[in-house]
């Protein structure tokens, strides 16, 4: 974000930006919002190696019995995705299906677990993804929707947050309020109620 100061030198009198990002440590970011984007993005993170074999098996089974496309990437694969593989993404903002990106997508996925913490993977991903009106990174959102650093955030406003990832143009709180909310279920935030702690 580009800002403009006044000649005081604290005065913040203009931002510019066309991704509006504040990157945060792991630490700055409320354990709620963490589980809660790890429950919605992917439950086995802390488990697999960049794929999850078993999301990839289902997906292919749906995928020939219902004849509809679903995606089975991993945090670790979205965050290849967005940061490696922008050359595949069209004007729309949505990324072609072709079986030479879901290769590079899985190569770079496992090279990036490979050189990375489980930790550091999810601070790379939670600063980088997109959450709507011009917003990159939870930081951005948190400030955006509710006015707070992510570290302060409550668990249902966590839980909404992650609620955006999928469709920020479609699920945010400002174009869709009924729709964040409905994603944002009450028994989603109990869920990451009981996951509070971690």
């Amino acid at each position: 974000i580009t800002r403009l100061v006044a000649g005081d030198g604290t005065t913040v009198v203009g931002e510019f930006a066309t991704e509006r990002r504040l990157v945060v440590s792991y630490e700055d970011m409320a354990p709620a919002l963490r589980n809660a984007i790890i429950a919605t993005e992917d439950a086995g993170f802390n488990e697999h190696f960049g794929l999850s074999m078993s999301r990839i098996l289902v997906t292919i089974v749906r995928d020939i019995t219902t004849g509809q496309r679903a995606g089975a990437s991993t945090l670790t694969q979205q965050l290849a995705r967005d940061m490696f593989l922008r050359q595949y993404r069209s004007q729309g903002g949505v990324f072609e299906r072709s079986a030479a990106r879901k290769l590079k997508e899985a190569v770079a996925a496992l090279q990036i677990e490979k050189r990375y913490t489980k930790r550091e993977i999810f601070t790379l991903y939670a600063n980088q993804i997109n959450l709507g009106h011009g917003a990159y990174g939870v930081e951005a959102a948190s400030r955006l929707y509710f006015n707070k650093p992510a570290r302060d955030l409550a668990v249902e406003e966590a839980a909404l947050i992650a609620g955006i990832i999928q469709a920020p143009g479609r699920l945010s709180p400002f174009v869709n309020p009924k729709g964040a909310l409905t994603r944002r279920s009450e028994e989603h935030t109990s869920e990451l109620q009981s996951l509070a702690y971690l």
